[in-house]
């Protein structure tokens, strides 16, 4: 009589226990092993922007703007700010709600497209019409790899909404903005930076007299937090914090924050963080860009007033390297 082996209840159970620990002790290596791998990746964007940075500026003899406005152009909407020119009165004009225009409004990210090898993309775009018009679409919404890091959530196309919850334009993201100094406005008032981006800037290198190894560039503000369109910013649209956010309150900012962050009274992804903050999905750093062309992964524990300090580019500030 052949009897059949096999095995008995317990000893499965046995066996499915030593797998579920086994897989416990083993998964957070693997997760510890995939952060690090994309902390490079993030890294290795910065750098290929801040290359593509020095290339533009050889070629410009300035950086680029954090974004470009024309007080003659139309927007899209028709309103002031966005057409063929505007009408001259004699008189004040009747009140108007009609959003502040920033037209055309391409953004730092899309005037060194052709310093990252994305010339057909360049080519596409006429830099004289908004960034929101329908021209536009197929530009703004390319998802581009180099704007995007692997560890941030809620990257890729999605809806930009005017402060009156309305739909405005569909846009990819982008994992990183311009650094608008410290301190400002640069909301209302984005002329105003005094970091080495803001609305029609054109900082030189030589501009920047706090040394270019202590001046942050670019910074990462993750769509997990703000997304923002790495296009430039459009006339009437708002960037909000991402529903999903690791922070305590939701809030809208107005369209010159799509593009440009700043250091002000938060430190690095503190739950109070607002869409002008920098904010890093990489949970205890915060990947920057420095005006040298090196880049450095700030601890969240970074003391503010060094934060602050890098953020300009003319304080006068003295930032001792071993402090970040």
């Amino acid at each position: 009589m052949n009897l059949r082996r096999a095995f008995t209840l317990i000893e499965l159970l046995v066996v499915i226990a030593i797998f579920v620990v086994l897989l416990g002790l083993l998964l957070p290596a693997v997760q510890k092993a995939r952060e690090t791998a994309n902390r490079a990746y993030c890294l290795n964007n910065l750098k290929q922007i801040g290359i593509a940075m020095h290339l533009y500026s050889n070629s410009n003899e300035s950086l680029p703007a954090g974004y470009l406005y024309q007080a003659t152009a139309t927007p899209a909407n028709g309103a002031p700010g966005s057409g063929a020119g505007i009408e001259v009165l004699d008189r004040p004009p009747p009140p108007t709600a009609a959003p502040p225009p920033n037209a055309p409004g391409w953004g730092w990210a899309a005037l060194i497209l052709n310093d990252i090898e994305q010339s057909n993309l360049a080519g596409q775009i006429n830099y004289s019409m908004p960034v929101e018009s329908v021209g536009s679409t197929s530009v703004r919404t390319t998802v581009l790899s180099l704007y995007t890091c692997p560890s941030d959530t809620s990257t890729g196309v999605f809806t930009v909404q005017t402060s009156l919850n309305a739909t405005l334009a569909a846009a990819a993201t982008n994992s990183y903005a311009a650094c608008f100094g410290y301190g400002g406005l640069p909301n209302t008032e984005p002329d105003s930076g005094n970091g080495a981006f803001y609305r029609n800037s054109h900082t030189r290198f030589l501009d920047i007299t706090d040394g270019s190894s202590n001046t942050i560039l670019v910074g990462e503000r993750a769509a997990l937090a703000a997304q923002g369109p790495w296009a430039g910013v459009m006339t009437g649209g708002t960037i909000r914090t991402t529903p999903s956010a690791p922070v305590y309150s939701a809030t809208y900012e107005l369209a010159p924050v799509m593009v440009m962050a700043r250091v002000w009274d938060k430190t690095l992804n503190s739950p109070l963080s607002e869409p002008y903050d920098f904010f890093s999905p990489h949970s205890q750093v915060v990947n920057f860009l420095f005006a040298d062309g090196s880049v450095h992964g700030l601890s969240i524990a970074t003391d503010l007033t060094v934060l602050q300090a890098l953020a300009t580019i003319g304080g006068g500030e003295v930032v001792n390297a071993s402090e970040f």
